[in-house]
């Protein structure tokens, strides 16, 4: 297992077979999410290794797949994510860029919250659409 990161790092800790095991996906499914960008290793000491937000969308993605659901077919929620962290970045990159720890302590506390509206505008957009689709 590598050495854990410093502030501002992601610890990666577990390998893609470790990962396999904790999500309930197979290797070659771990390296269909991979190839569409879904989920990146860290390299330490020429090893490679997934930190716990891997372990989080491939835990997501073995949800999806009980519906039948291929790595394929997640690339909208890829698309929409890096989407959405543009939007997050112009808001927050005045902030980043004044490089004082109290600016980017407000860029982060910024992301955060932006990152919770989009989580919460989200789901009620989706429920509509869904509500309209079953004539509630």
């Amino acid at each position: 297992m590598p050495p854990a990161g410093g502030p501002g790092t992601v610890d990666a800790h577990i390998t893609l077979e470790e990962l396999a095991t904790a999500s309930g996906l197979d290797v070659e499914t771990l390296e269909e999410l991979r190839g569409y960008g879904l989920l990146g290793p860290t390299s330490v000491g020429g090893a490679e290794y997934y930190d716990d937000e891997a372990l989080a969308v491939a835990t997501l993605a073995a949800g999806f797949a009980r519906f039948g659901v291929e790595p394929r077919h997640l690339r909208l929620y890829k698309n929409a994510a890096d989407r959405e962290a543009g939007f997050v970045e112009q808001i927050v990159l005045p902030l980043v860029r004044q490089r004082n720890p109290e600016a980017r302590a407000r860029a982060v506390t910024t992301s955060e919250e932006l990152l919770e509206l989009g989580r919460g505008l989200r789901r009620a957009l989706l429920r509509a659409s869904l509500r309209e689709l079953f004539g509630n």
